[in-house]
């Protein structure tokens, strides 16, 4: 796999001042890569992404994952800061896919809270806010000890605790950044399982499905990316848009 392949995850990896470092990510990227099928899968549809950003908000993001790409969490949780930036390429897409127009990323505001993109439609405005579900407490344990853990076929309390928090921190973030008439909020949600396999994930889904119709979040738009798995299905939910990652 070569760098002409992949010219932006080489762009990312060029800023690593030293790779072969326990906390950088892309250490052994070449082998690991050609020996590792579905590694290649992932990095390989990682490059689609970020090539339909354009050169402004390319160089944002790089910006912005930048410090976390030596930035390895020792507790089970790896790089899942790095990613989760990364997911934002995703929600940019996902509005260029809607018809949106002048799509950008956000700067920060120090001391506050920003959602991450902005962008127009229909003449009008749009804000998106991405958030990433990551594996529970107990799977990161039970993973960095290697120890066998059952995959549960339906989600646990803690999750909808967990999914009801991010959906209400993102209507807040949004609202505070611009709630004028018009205005479409969406939040962009990609999760990543306990379940790693996806053996469970179309009935994960189902669930998620049925508990948004109970706590229905006025005024914004819910939207799931669905990532590729070893069991893996599209799914379409009722109260929920899905976009369901080819390749």
């Amino acid at each position: 796999m070569s760098r002409s392949e992949l010219p932006r995850v080489y762009q990312l990896i060029d800023l690593i001042q030293e790779r072969a470092h326990p906390s950088s990510y892309f250490q052994n990227f070449e082998h690991s890569i050609e020996e590792e099928v579905e590694k290649r899968r992932v990095w390989l549809n990682r490059e689609k992404e970020l090539q339909r950003l354009d050169l402004k908000a390319w160089n944002f993001l790089k910006n912005e994952v930048s410090p976390y790409l030596t930035a390895r969490n020792h507790r089970g949780r790896g790089w899942e800061q790095l990613i989760s930036i990364l997911n934002q390429a995703r929600a940019y897409n996902y509005l260029l896919d809607i018809g949106c127009s002048e799509i950008k990323f956000i700067p920060r505001i120090e001391g506050k809270e920003t959602p991450d993109l902005e962008a127009t439609i229909d003449d009008n405005p749009v804000i998106c806010e991405v958030k990433t579900i990551n594996k529970s407490a107990q799977e990161a344990e039970a993973r960095q000890g290697g120890l066998a853990r059952k995959t549960l076929a339906s989600l646990e309390p803690g999750f909808f605790k967990k999914l009801t928090y991010d959906l209400e921190k993102a209507k807040n973030q949004m609202a505070s950044y611009n709630n004028k008439p018009g205005v479409r909020h969406i939040v962009f949600i990609v999760i990543n399982f306990d379940d790693l396999l996806g053996e469970y994930k179309t009935n994960y889904y189902e669930e998620i499905d049925q508990h948004l119709a109970l706590m229905p979040v006025a005024e914004i738009d819910v939207v799931f990316f669905n990532q590729k798995t070893c069991f893996h299905n599209d799914v379409n939910m009722k109260n929920a848009k899905v976009v369901n990652e080819a390749g």
